[in-house]
C-alpha cells in the first residue's frame, strides 16, 4: 500500500501541475471585423493592455479588420472553439432568436442605448446570454455604437412616406429587417458587409440599410460613394464581445474576472464615444455635399406605427412570443 501511494504521488503532481499550468499561462485569440484604423480598434487594444497588465497569466493576440473572417464566419469559429473571442456583430443566420437584435423601433434613442445595451443586468442582455449559451458560448458584453441609417446613391422615391421606392438596397441577413425595409416600400438584396461597399460603388445596389452617421461618413461618403443618408433610426449598431465557452471554461475564476471587467468597460467606452462623434458626423456628411433626410415626429410616428403593426407579429413563430413580451415589456 506504501509503494502504490509512492507511486501514485508523482502522477497526481504532475496532473496538478498541468492544470495549474493550463489556468496560468492563457493564449487567447481575439478577432474582430473593425478596420484597424476604427477608434473601436484602439480600445479594444486599451482592453487587452488591461488584460494582460493584471498578471493572471492571459495574453491576447488580437486580428482586426475581419482577418479572421466575417461576423457570420467568426461566431461559427468561436462556437467550435477554433477562435477564442470576438468582437462583431451577430446575425440571426446562427439562431434564428437572435432576430431579437434587429427588432425595429425597440430601442429609439441614446439614453435607451446606455440604459438597456450598456446595463449587462437588463432583460435584453440576459436574453442574448441564454441565446448564446444553448451554443456553447459566452456572452461578455453588448456595445451600442448608435442608431442606424440608409445610405443611398440616389434619393428615393417617396422618402419619407410607406409608398414605393423604386431602389433595390442591401440588408444584412435578418428576415425582420428585409421585411421592415420592405414594409417601407424598399426591394432587398442580402448581402454581407464586405461585399456591400463594392456593390454601391460599382451600381449593383442602390444603398444599404447599414450605418450610423460616422460609418456612413468614414465608409462611404469619404471615398466619394454615395450621397444620401436618410436617419430611419429604426436599428441599433450592435456588436457583442463574447469568448468560446471551450476557452472561458479552461480559464481559472481570477482570470475571469480579469476579462469580464475588461470587456464591460472596453464595449462602455466605444459606447460611449461612439454616440458622442454621432452629431459631428453628420456634418461631415452635408459638408462632403451629402442630403440628409430627417423625419418630424408625426413622420417618424407613422413609419413606426406600421412597422411594429405589420412586422413585429411575424416574428412570434420564430423567436418566440415569450421572449418577445420578455423584450418589450
Amino acid at each position: 500500500m506504501t509503494l502504490q501511494r509512492t507511486l501514485l504521488w508523482p502522477v497526481a503532481a504532475l496532473m496538478l501541475s498541468s492544470s495549474f499550468a493550463l489556468a496560468a499561462d492563457v493564449k487567447l485569440r481575439l478577432a474582430g471585423t473593425l478596420p484597424a484604423e476604427h477608434f473601436g480598434s484602439k480600445v479594444l487594444e486599451q482592453m487587452i493592455e488591461e488584460i494582460e497588465s493584471a498578471n493572471v497569466g492571459v495574453t491576447v493576440q488580437y486580428f482586426p479588420a475581419g482577418q479572421l473572417g466575417s461576423g457570420e464566419e467568426l461566431f461559427n469559429d468561436v462556437r467550435f472553439g477554433n477562435i477564442d473571442m470576438v468582437h462583431g456583430t451577430v446575425y440571426a443566420q446562427a439562431d434564428p432568436r437572435l432576430e431579437v437584435l434587429s427588432l425595429p423601433f425597440l430601442i429609439s434613442s441614446g439614453d435607451e442605448i446606455r440604459s438597456v445595451l450598456g446595463d449587462p443586468t437588463s432583460e435584453f442582455n440576459t436574453v442574448i446570454s441564454e441565446i448564446l449559451a444553448d451554443h456553447g458560448v459566452q456572452h461578455l458584453a453588448t456595445i451600442g455604437e448608435g442608431l442606424i441609417g440608409m445610405i443611398a446613391t440616389d434619393m428615393p422615391a417617396d422618402p419619407r412616406g410607406l409608398g414605393p421606392k423604386d431602389m433595390n438596397i442591401r440588408v444584412w441577413s435578418s428576415q425582420i429587417v428585409k421585411t421592415t425595409m420592405e414594409t417601407l416600400g424598399y426591394q432587398t438584396t442580402t448581402m454581407n458587409w464586405a461585399e456591400v461597399f463594392p456593390a454601391v460603388q460599382a451600381g449593383t445596389i442602390d444603398g444599404a440599410i447599414c450605418c450610423t452617421p460616422e460609418w456612413a461618413y468614414t465608409t462611404f461618403a469619404a471615398s466619394d460613394v454615395g450621397n444620401t443618408f436618410l436617419a430611419y433610426n429604426a436599428f441599433v449598431e450592435i456588436q457583442e464581445i463574447y469568448i468560446s465557452g471551450q476557452s472561458w471554461d479552461k480559464l481559472s475564476p481570477e482570470q475571469q474576472e480579469v476579462i469580464q471587467t475588461a470587456a464591460s468597460k472596453a464595449a462602455s467606452t466605444i459606447a460611449e464615444d461612439a454616440l458622442e462623434r454621432s452629431e459631428g458626423f453628420v456634418g461631415q456628411l452635408r459638408d462632403k455635399g451629402w442630403t440628409i433626410v430627417e423625419f418630424t415626429p408625426e413622420e417618424m410616428s407613422a413609419i413606426r406605427e406600421k412597422v411594429v403593426a405589420d412586422v413585429w407579429p411575424t416574428l412570434s413563430g420564430s423567436v418566440g412570443q415569450d421572449l418577445i413580451d420578455r423584450l418589450t415589456k
